[in-house]
C-alpha cells in the first residue's frame, strides 16, 4: 500500500550558514543567426535550487552527468551569473556583485578542479602556480617560504619548488591544486570531482588529505562527485540532483540507509555491493534516457522514468496527474530529510524493477 504524504515547504534558516542559495536558477540561451542573433531556446541547467551549507561541514552534490552539479557550484562561486535567485555568503547577498565587489571575497572561496593536468599552467613552475594567489591579492610576506610551507603541508617536497607540472604524477598535481586553493586561507572550497581522474589508491590519499585539512583549517567543502562511495565517506549531508533540480537532501548515512526519492533509490541500487550500496538492495534499471534540459518534462522532472509513479498508477499504467502536472517542492518527509516527491518511499521499500541484470 502506498502512503501519500503531503509535503510542507521547507523553511530555510541561513543564519548559521556560511553559504546559502534561494530559488537559484540558471538558463543558457541557444541562439541562431550570424549578425542578428536571436534566442530560440534555453538550456535549463539549474532550476529553483534552495540549500545551505553550514561552516565546517561538507555538502556532497551527486547526480548524473549534466544534472547541474558543477553549474550550481560555479554559481555559488560567482564564476557564472545566475538567471534568477539569491546567493548569500556569510549572510551577505552576493548575487549581483560585480567583479570589483567580488574581488575581496575571492580570498574566502576557492575551487579544486577535476583534471589535475589541465588546471595547472604548464609554463609556470609549481612555485609560481601556488604563489599566484599571493601575487594577485598583493599579500605581504615571503612568498617562497609560504609556498614551500604549503607544499610540505600537502605532502610535496618543498625542494621541488622550481619544477614544472609535467614533472609530477597525477596525484602530486592534484596536491598542487589543493595547495593553491589553501594559499589565502579560504573559508569555502568547492571540490569539483577532485579525485575522479586519479587511481583508486591515490584517491584515498587525496580524500584523507582533504579531511585532515578541513579539521586543521576549519574549512567548509562543497564536494561534487559521481562516486557515491566517495561522497558518503567525506560528506556530512548529501544533495541529489536530477535535471537541474535538487530532488533529495539529507544526512549522509540516513540518505544511504533510507532514501525517500525514487531516483536516489535507483542510484544507490546501481552501486556495486560492498561499496556504498545498502546490503540486500535489488538493482533497479531505469527505462528511457534523461530528458533534454532544453525541454524538461512538466510536473516532476523524473516522472517519465519513475518506477514509483508507475506502481502508484497500477494496472492502468497511467502516471498520476500530480506527477505529470505539478512540481513537487523539496519538502520535509522527516526532520532534516527532504525530498521532492509526491509519493516518497517508505523505509525498506524497494522499487519495482524496470529490467533485470
Amino acid at each position: 500500500m502506498t502512503e501519500t504524504l503531503e509535503p510542507v515547504a521547507p523553511v530555510t534558516d541561513a543564519r548559521d550558514a556560511l553559504v546559502s542559495v534561494q530559488n537559484l536558477t540558471k538558463y543558457f540561451p541557444i541562439t541562431r543567426g550570424i549578425i542578428f542573433r536571436r534566442e530560440v531556446a534555453r538550456v535549463h541547467a539549474v532550476e529553483d535550487v534552495t540549500l545551505s551549507v553550514k561552516a565546517g561541514e561538507t555538502l556532497g552534490l551527486v547526480g548524473e552527468s549534466g544534472c547541474g552539479k558543477s553549474t550550481t557550484a560555479r554559481l555559488i562561486m560567482r564564476l557564472l551569473d545566475p538567471t534568477s535567485g539569491k546567493i548569500y555568503f556569510e549572510g551577505e547577498e552576493i548575487s549581483h556583485f560585480d567583479r570589483k565587489k567580488m574581488r575581496p571575497l575571492r580570498r574566502k572561496m576557492q575551487i579544486i578542479f577535476q583534471d589535475p593536468y589541465s588546471s595547472l599552467n604548464p609554463r609556470q613552475t609549481v612555485g609560481q602556480i601556488i604563489g599566484s594567489p599571493f601575487t594577485i591579492h598583493k599579500t605581504e610576506g615571503d612568498t617562497k617560504d609560504r609556498v614551500q610551507g604549503l607544499m610540505d603541508r600537502v605532502g610535496l617536497n618543498p625542494e621541488h619548488y622550481n619544477r614544472y607540472p609535467h614533472e609530477f604524477s597525477g596525484g602530486q598535481r592534484q596536491r598542487i591544486g589543493v595547495a593553491r586553493a589553501l594559499a589565502l586561507q579560504p573559508k569555502l572550497i568547492v571540490c569539483d570531482e577532485p579525485v575522479s581522474a586519479l587511481d583508486v589508491s591515490i584517491q584515498a590519499q587525496i580524500l584523507n588529505l582533504l579531511t585532515d585539512l578541513q579539521d586543521e583549517f576549519k574549512l567548509t567543502y562543497i564536494f561534487i562527485s559521481h562516486d557515491l562511495g566517495v561522497v558518503r565517506h567525506i560528506s556530512d549531508r548529501i544533495a541529489v540532483m536530477y535535471l537541474g533540480r535538487v530532488v533529495e537532501l539529507a544526512q549522509a548515512d540516513e540518505l544511504y540507509l533510507d532514501p525517500k526519492h525514487p531516483y536516489t533509490a535507483a542510484l544507490l541500487s546501481a552501486v556495486p555491493k560492498g561499496h556504498a550500496a545498502p546490503a540486500g538492495v535489488k538493482r533497479t534499471v531505469l527505462t528511457g534516457d534523461v530528458p533534454s534540459p532544453v525541454d524538461p518534462p512538466s510536473g516532476c522532472v523524473f516522472h517519465p522514468r519513475c518506477p514509483k509513479a508507475r506502481e502508484v498508477a497500477g494496472a492502468g499504467n497511467e502516471i498520476p496527474e500530480n506527477c505529470r502536472s505539478e512540481i513537487p517542492p523539496l519538502a520535509d518527509v522527516r526532520a532534516g530529510h527532504q525530498a521532492a516527491c509526491w509519493y516518497p518511499l517508505s523505509r525498506g521499500e524497494e522499487l519495482q524493477e524496470s529490467a533485470h541484470i
